[in-house]
């Protein structure tokens, strides 16, 4: 079965250089945190339990590749053929900006986490508020055109 948002290169550029920015920047915020970051102190106040920054810097590359990955595959079901062929362009759309917001999301994050930038809280509910703003045309064309095509179910 032929996937009905046709990726090529052209569309896929944007993405890919997204998710190796992602490995780009979690190989940076790896080197400048500390060894580990302490999940609980026992009765003494001594740190008892620690998680890895690696592990936690280079979730977000695989949390970007995941996200793709359900963008690229996503249209295969049968349900979504009909309708992710009608919407091809808010699919790219939708990927690229779910994609941006991770990126800056984790870059956000590690910059708060490193403490660099103590100043950076405010960054959280302003991109929040720019992706629901970006995404809003999607969602509404989407919606739209399923007022006109409702999914049917078969049997």
């Amino acid at each position: 079965m032929k996937n009905p948002i046709k990726p090529n290169f052209k569309t896929e550029r944007y993405p890919i250089f997204t998710i190796i920015l992602s490995f780009l920047a979690a190989f940076y915020f790896k080197s400048i945190l500390p060894a580990a970051l302490v999940l609980k102190w026992d009765d003494n106040g001594l740190p008892s339990r620690f998680i890895s920054w690696t592990l936690l810097a280079y979730a977000w590359p695989v949390l970007l590749i995941l996200v793709y990955s359900m963008f690229l595959f996503f249209p295969y079901f049968k349900i979504n053929h009909t309708e992710s062929a009608a919407l091809k362009e808010q699919w790219h759309k939708a990927k690229e900006l779910s994609l941006s917001f991770f990126f800056v999301l984790q870059v956000v994050g590690a910059l708060i986490l490193s403490g660099q930038n103590k100043i950076l809280f405010w960054a959280l509910p302003i991109l929040f508020s720019l992706l629901l703003i970006s995404v809003t045309p999607t969602i509404t064309k989407v919606l739209s055109y399923r007022k006109k095509h409702p999914l049917k179910f078969k049997k």
